[in-house]
């Protein structure tokens, strides 16, 4: 008796280790997934001009709502709104490329990609702190300042579009 007794724990331990093996299974893989994975420079580029690109909309969106409510031609809550929903849109955008691990051979650009990114992100919450507060003296500022941040993300897309200088297609 003393012998199946064993028996009977020594496969409960084996079926508890089975169990225990197959609960972290899923534990490793998650751990695994959290890993970042790097896209290749040509889809790094995709993602950087996409997130440029959204990043533009915003401030053009943020700017033209400016020009329109200078004007007089929108009410204050719609003009509120607009600024509200251009950061939100261009933060998102930008924490969401900062997060993408950059290929080696683009390491620079990605520290340019993202400080443009974070620059326009910063102007319009200027932006939103200015309607809503009502500041409507500093548009003409804030307009000349989003016309710039445009240019520059524009110039920026264009050098997206190929890899560094000195670099071949990957």
């Amino acid at each position: 008796m003393a012998g199946r007794a064993w028996h009977a724990a020594d496969v409960r331990g084996r079926h508890a280790s089975r169990r225990v093996s197959w609960l972290t299974l899923p534990l490793v893989v998650l751990i695994a997934a959290c890993a970042p994975s790097t896209p290749d420079a040509d889809a790094w580029r995709d993602q950087a001009r996409r997130a440029v690109s959204d990043v533009s909309s915003a401030l053009q969106t943020a700017k033209l709502a400016l020009e329109e409510d200078a004007k007089g031609h929108l009410f204050d809550n719609y003009t509120q709104t607009v600024a509200v929903d251009a950061e939100e849109i261009a933060g998102s955008s930008a924490d969401g490329f900062a997060s993408v691990q950059p290929p080696e051979v683009e390491r620079e650009r990605y520290d340019v990609v993202t400080a443009q990114l974070d620059d326009a992100a910063s102007l319009l919450s200027e932006v939103r702190i200015a309607v809503v507060a009502g500041h409507t003296g500093s548009y003409p500022d804030l307009i000349d300042k989003l016309a710039g941040a445009v240019t520059g993300l524009e110039k920026l897309d264009e050098d997206l579009t190929h890899p560094p200088v000195g670099e071949s297609r990957s």
